[in-house]
């Protein structure tokens, strides 16, 4: 377990001392000399250092982070973009051809508050008799370790998880095997924060 190892407990402190040090609220009211350019640099090594620790780091690390501590993460995850650019052809078997492909649902990609920026559209399309989740035209705001769940309804509690975001940017494919029809709705999600950045409901 994360607690009976030293260097575990000794990478949380790191990162709560690193986040102690920078003293950095993201309040309108703090001082109006604070660059800018200082607050995304500072940011940027507060998810560096978050991001480069293992789940059970994290968890830990999540039980003593305050909300401002949190939101430095965050905002230095959102200044990431990991681009990608798969094709249709890709979920086709190698050196096989695309013999059919349409549609069975699809739904528009919706941003859950205001921690995150989204758009697109979100597919399911049936390839050759598999079936397969499509993200086109996709630009998210991206988050610490943001995961796909297909859900019902949005209850990530009894979702399916696809696994990480490919992508912030770009169109990209998930299998989904023989579950397309369990679920309704698309939702990723910061997997350690447990924070919702976009939904797409799929409908006929």
């Amino acid at each position: 377990m994360f607690e009976n190892t030293h260097f575990d407990r000794l990478s949380v402190c790191v990162l709560i001392l690193l986040l102690a040090l920078l003293g950095i609220t993201l309040s309108f009211h703090s001082n109006a000399a604070e660059d800018s350019d200082e607050l995304k640099k500072r940011s940027m090594e507060a998810y560096k250092q978050f991001n480069n620790m293992t789940e059970d780091q994290r968890n830990s690390a999540m039980e003593n982070m305050s909300e401002t501590d949190k939101n430095m993460v965050m905002m230095g995850a959102a200044q990431i973009n990991n681009k990608v650019n798969e094709t249709i052809q890709a979920m086709a078997p190698p050196n096989t051809e695309m013999a059919s492909i349409y549609e069975l649902r699809s739904g528009n990609f919706t941003n859950s508050g205001n921690i995150s920026k989204v758009s697109g559209i979100s597919r399911i399309l049936s390839v050759n008799n598999n079936e397969f989740l499509r993200f086109e035209h996709f630009n998210l705001t991206n988050g610490p370790e943001l995961h796909v769940y297909f859900t019902n309804k949005g209850d990530l509690v009894n979702s399916k998880d696809l696994g990480i975001l490919k992508g912030n940017i770009g169109p990209q494919n998930y299998f989904l095997g023989d579950i397309a029809n369990k679920y309704d709705t698309v939702v990723i999600a910061s997997k350690p924060f447990k924070m919702v950045y976009a939904k797409a409901i799929l409908e006929p």
